[in-house]
């Protein structure tokens, strides 16, 4: 997901988000927040200022990151049981979270 010409955010397999400036690198990113319970990142948001929410592969669990820390903030379990679905797709504004399930 770029945010400028020169400066992108990633997800993936992998369990990160990655900010990267490719003015500085290419090969390296500028910062990198982990997801805690090894769960694959599916989506990624960001408000173009510090609040990064990330959509995870398992129970529906949407994930609130500051971006000058490394902790997330807040997780949102968004269904009532423990199922299975991943987050698809989402939005977010300062009072409400729209998330896609499965």
């Amino acid at each position: 997901m770029y945010e400028s010409p020169s400066t992108l955010l990633s997800c993936g397999y992998d369990t990160y988000v990655r900010y990267w400036d490719l003015r500085t690198s290419t090969r390296k990113c500028v910062m990198e927040w982990e997801e805690p319970h090894d769960s694959t990142f599916y989506c990624l948001q960001t408000d173009g200022n510090h609040l990064l929410a990330t959509g995870s592969s398992y129970y529906g669990l949407v994930r609130l990151w500051d971006r000058r820390q490394r902790a997330c903030l807040h997780a949102f379990s968004l269904t009532s049981t423990p199922l299975s679905s991943p987050v698809y797709c989402l939005r977010f504004t300062t009072r409400h979270l729209y998330a896609a399930l499965s």
